[in-house]
């Protein structure tokens, strides 16, 4: 009941940082409980119901308060039991990527290497659906782990390296002159036209 209200969503993300901060066991424990009930449910299109709730704009900031304060172990069991092989779909997806982006902030450096190698190589579909952050939070997961930087930069550079025959043509235009043939100059000079007034006579 507690995981559709907007009201209620935002108590559960208040308690789950309180417990980060206080450096409660419990939090752990909540944290999975939390997890646990997002992903129950009967499964839908080959998706998990975790999954479905990424999906969703209430369930989905749930998911990503608990992955900011889950541990390695747990983000390593959520990735692969829920997430490994849908990355793209979810990357492209208007709200689930916020999902995939707190995964890669927090994620240890054998999730964000199986994420590289599943995402890396279509790292232009979510740039194409207006979802930049999701290539920066995977740049940002390579810099804390160095071994992935290279393959991270290489799937970055090659974004946007389409076969040429998909290329566009470039536009060609004819440049027009910036102005017109000047006109010769004539030698013959103008006659100068002036008007008389005539002479105003007095009376004798």
């Amino acid at each position: 009941a507690l995981l559709s209200p907007a009201c209620a969503s935002l108590c559960l993300q208040g308690a789950l940082r309180a417990l980060h901060r206080s450096q409660s066991p419990a939090c752990s424990r909540f944290c999975r409980a939390l997890i646990g009930c997002l992903a129950q449910g009967s499964p839908t299109h080959d998706q998990s119901p975790l999954l479905m709730s990424l999906q969703d704009p209430e369930r989905s900031r749930l998911l990503e308060a608990a992955m900011t304060v889950l541990d390695p172990p747990g983000l390593r069991e959520l990735f692969r039991g829920h997430l490994r092989g849908h990355l793209r779909g979810v990357a492209s997806h208007r709200v689930a990527n916020h999902g995939l982006q707190r995964l890669l902030d927090h994620a240890p450096e054998d999730v964000v290497s199986e994420v590289l190698s599943e995402l890396g190589p279509a790292l232009e579909e979510p740039l194409a659906r207006g979802h930049p952050g999701v290539v920066l939070a995977l740049l940002g997961a390579a810099q804390r782990h160095p071994r992935l930087q290279g393959e991270a930069l290489r799937c970055l550079f090659q974004v946007g390296h389409a076969p040429s025959a998909d290329r566009p043509r470039p536009l060609r235009v004819k440049p027009r002159p910036l102005c017109a043939k000047p006109r010769p100059l004539s030698n013959k000079p103008r006659p100068l036209c002036v008007r008389l007034r005539p002479l105003r006579q007095t009376p004798p």
